[in-house]
């Protein structure tokens, strides 16, 4: 032992842990001695088949060594001190031949003896958490434990056994135990963990006298050491969520994350998250050239070597693939990768959401809020786009990816000047429209690769893209090793991570997406993984409910059970069925109990539709009518709404009668919207199409229309192109499908489409160009050559 550790008995340990502190914070050391004892219960098994461990987990026969110079601060104690308690650092247990340590590696106890060593150990937490009061009952620990052979034989019949040890009138320890525990001001979660493992040695009582059934186990006793080591980390780690007692239900309803403040933890979804790290560092270790593996598919082009990872999620809606996503976003993030991420949804052209993706990457770029390393990466990127495209080409460029004319002013001049005109031409070598947009795109991965530091592309629900997109992302994985005769540059690894996530059931076997990924195998210049999402176990839902409602496990097994059946372990629906049957009072948050509680035969008689969207529909139907009006107008934009887009309808009273920006912050507390800086999203696809089919279907077009015309009268709509194009975008919608337009509204709306198209044009955005030009073509009145000529002439030009 060290010169600073001094052996004391568990009694001596609670009188200097009494004499120290308050009773809140004895709970609090006390959790961690009961923590420390039960981590070392776990690691030790008999010493000889003549002795019983569950005999020697008792008072007497545990020595505990602890840290002198807590000891010290004992007749020093301050407000600073007012945690201070006498720190565990080992046990030991004593035997008839002496003593013997229990940090060594040995087997757990077995199932045979698990139920006699989990009530020797709830009468040794019961002696700590009572402050060694437990005598008061008259079931002191070592009275009680005579009532074992010292073989470990069973114990006495369950009626003599309630006259010998049982005095409450009940006749149960556990009774009797948490009633001394409560009067001493303990947690409930304290209670309930000690009377839980007391209950061990009675579950043949409760229930066989009755029944006449022969034994039948209480569901909460605790018969596994491992949980109740379970119960006390989670009150040794997190003692606000599991260990003090929470008494307002509000509070204990924001601790769910079930509503508004969304959890970021996956349950169930270790296996995907371990392969999906498994690439990324694969990638990372490649480019810090610390990876051995000489199987890794390179692509390598005049000494520039590259790796591309390429990972394709499937799964139904709501199996969590965006959460996994976002869960190796982060990682990627903390590792300063850079991260381009791109949404696909029903409302926004696939294009144009792949240009936002690059135009949001540059656009988070801030010299001042970056590492040395980030900023010279960074300024790599730029002077690789600069020296691979001409003038037409980067002027293009600028209007695909706005953000891009604020970047280069970082560059230096000399840059310009050192231009031959052997870049690309987007007018003379890129050729038909999608193949120079198919080729700016490129132009952008490849300057954003071989600048030596890792890159993760997100494409996130790929059955609504197209086939221009998964073309891309072919060029992506397969060709993005720059070309280093353009540009002088050192020899440098590049890394890229492609992450695509689709529905298996939206997706059919010959689509454009199972082709592509066909044919990226079969090139074997890029690895490719496909994972499917499934859904949860009833093990999985265990864990996930327990840390919803801050419970053990054994608590929410039977509730589990039930979510799984009304569910089927799919996770958003798990989550969403979660929250009904809070707001409808059926899952409620005890003040007596000071737990959350339910009645099982009554959540079984829950109705359950056979998708979520009719559970969703219940429940939106309860929010606000503001509120449901502002999320509306929100899911006739997609999955995301800019915050320019809500000031730029907030200017205009003519569709709004209240402030929308508050009510999307009410909407974001609530749960359905979550931001990320200046935008708004739907927590979930499913919601922004649930939200948008319960406008009637009468009344769609119409608002679409509304929310189009209050835009194009926004001031911030003339300085701004994609205002502009989304104010279109809602206007044609009203339009697709009708001739009964009056001469005004033709007009007009063929004039807005021309200034479309030629804000597309200037974007390098052909077909969606095209798409306004017909649009406004078919706007156009009987005799437009007549009554419109200019704007006849100028749809015409265009076409």
């Amino acid at each position: 032992m060290g010169a600073f550790l001094l052996p004391i008995s568990i009694h001596d340990w609670i009188t200097l842990a009494c004499q120290l502190q308050s009773k809140n914070a004895y709970a609090e050391s006390a959790v961690n001695l009961a923590w420390t004892l039960t981590k070392h219960i776990c690691r030790t098994t008999a010493v000889s088949p003549e002795v019983k461990l569950q005999d020697h987990i008792t008072t007497k026969n545990i020595i505990l060594f602890v840290d002198r110079p807590s000891l010290m601060l004992k007749n020093t104690i301050t407000e600073n001190h007012a945690h201070v308690y006498p720190v565990v650092m080992d046990v030991h247990f004593q035997f008839e031949a002496g003593s013997i340590s229990v940090m060594g590696h040995h087997h757990p106890p077995t199932n045979s003896a698990g139920n006699t060593v989990c009530a020797a150990l709830g009468k040794l937490l019961l002696e700590i958490f009572s402050m060694g009061r437990s005598a008061s009952l008259n079931i002191s620990l070592d009275t009680l434990n005579n009532n074992y052979g010292n073989s470990g034989e069973m114990l006495p019949p369950p009626e003599k056994r309630r006259a010998t040890t049982m005095p409450t009138s009940n006749g149960f320890i556990s009774a009797a135990a948490q009633g001394l525990l409560l009067e001493l001001g303990m947690p409930m979660a304290i209670c309930q963990l000690v009377c839980d493992l007391l209950d061990t040695e009675n579950n043949e009582v409760q229930k066989s006298d009755m029944l006449g059934l022969g034994p039948c186990p209480n569901n909460l006793a605790l018969t596994s050491v491992k949980e109740a080591f379970w119960d006390l980390t989670k009150m040794k780690t997190e003692p606000e969520s599991y260990l003090f007692d929470r008494m307002r239900p509000q509070k204990a309803s924001l601790d769910t994350c079930l509503f508004g403040n969304m959890d970021k933890q996956l349950f169930g979804r270790a296996d995907e998250t371990r392969s999906l790290m498994t690439l990324k560092n694969k990638i990372s270790d490649y480019m810090n050239n610390t990876h051995q593996d000489s199987s890794i598919s390179l692509v390598s082009n005049q000494g520039n070597s590259y790796l591309c990872e390429t990972v394709f999620l499937s799964g139904y809606a709501g199996s969590g693939k965006s959460s996994l996503v976002n869960t190796l976003i982060h990682a990627c993030n903390e590792d300063s990768w850079f991260v381009l991420g791109s949404k696909f949804d029903k409302q926004a052209a696939p294009h144009m959401i792949l240009a936002k993706a690059f135009d949001e990457f540059f656009g988070k770029w801030r010299p001042a809020n970056s590492s040395t390393k980030m900023k010279k990466s960074f300024s790599q990127v730029c002077r690789h786009i600069f020296g691979t495209l001409d003038d037409e080409g980067f002027r293009q460029l600028c209007g695909l990816v706005p953000n891009l004319s604020r970047i280069f002013p970082l560059l230096d001049t000399a840059s310009n000047q050192d231009k031959d005109g052997g870049g690309i031409s987007s007018m003379d070598k890129v050729g038909s429209a999608k193949k120079r947009l198919r080729s700016l795109f490129g132009v952008l991965v490849k300057s954003i690769c071989s600048a030596g530091c890792p890159v993760l592309m997100i494409f996130d629900d790929l059955q609504w893209s197209e086939s221009f997109v998964m073309e891309v992302i072919t060029e992506f994985a397969l060709n993005s090793n720059h070309d280093p005769s353009r540009v002088s540059d050192e020899t440098c690894r590049r890394g890229l991570m492609i992450v695509g996530t689709y529905r298996n059931n939206e997706v059919k076997e010959d689509s454009d997406i199972f082709q592509s990924i066909q044919f990226m195998k079969e090139s074997r210049k890029a690895n490719v993984t496909m994972l499917n999402i499934g859904e949860l176990t009833t093990a999985d839902i265990i864990q996930l409910i327990s840390a919803k409602l801050r419970l053990p496990w054994r608590y929410t097994k039977e509730l589990a059970g039930l979510v799984k059946k009304k569910t089927r372990g799919n996770p958003f629906f798990v989550v969403q069925f979660l929250k009904s049957i809070i707001q409808n009072k059926t899952l409620s948050f005890s003040v007596k109990s000071r737990r959350w509680v339910w009645d099982d035969d009554v959540v079984d008689m829950q109705m359950i539709t056979d998708g979520v969207a009719e559970l969703l529909t219940s429940t939106f139907s309860q929010l606000p009518p503001k509120m449901m009006q502002a999320v509306k107008i929100a899911s006739c934009l997609g999955s995301q709404v800019e915050e320019s887009t809500i000031n730029a309808l907030n200017s205009r009273n003519e569709l709004l009668s209240f402030n929308m920006q508050n009510e999307m912050q009410l909407a974001v507390r609530e749960g359905i919207m979550e931001t990320a800086g200046p935008v708004y999203q739907f927590t979930h696809d499913i919601v922004q199409q649930t939200i948008y089919e319960l406008i009637p279907s009468d009344n769609r077009a119409n608002l679409h229309k509304m929310i189009g015309m209050n835009l194009f009268k926004s001031d911030a709509t003339k300085n701004n192109p994609t205002i502009h194009l989304l104010a279109m975008d809602q206007i044609n919608i009203f339009c697709k499908g009708r001739d009964n337009h009056c001469p005004e509204e033709r007009e007009q709306f063929a004039k807005n489409n021309v200034v479309a198209a030629k804000f597309a044009i200037a974007a390098s955005s052909f077909e969606q160009a095209r798409s306004y030009i017909d649009i406004g073509m078919q706007l156009l009145q009987t005799k437009h050559w007549e009554t419109d000529y200019l704007l006849s002439l100028d749809i015409f030009e265009m076409s």
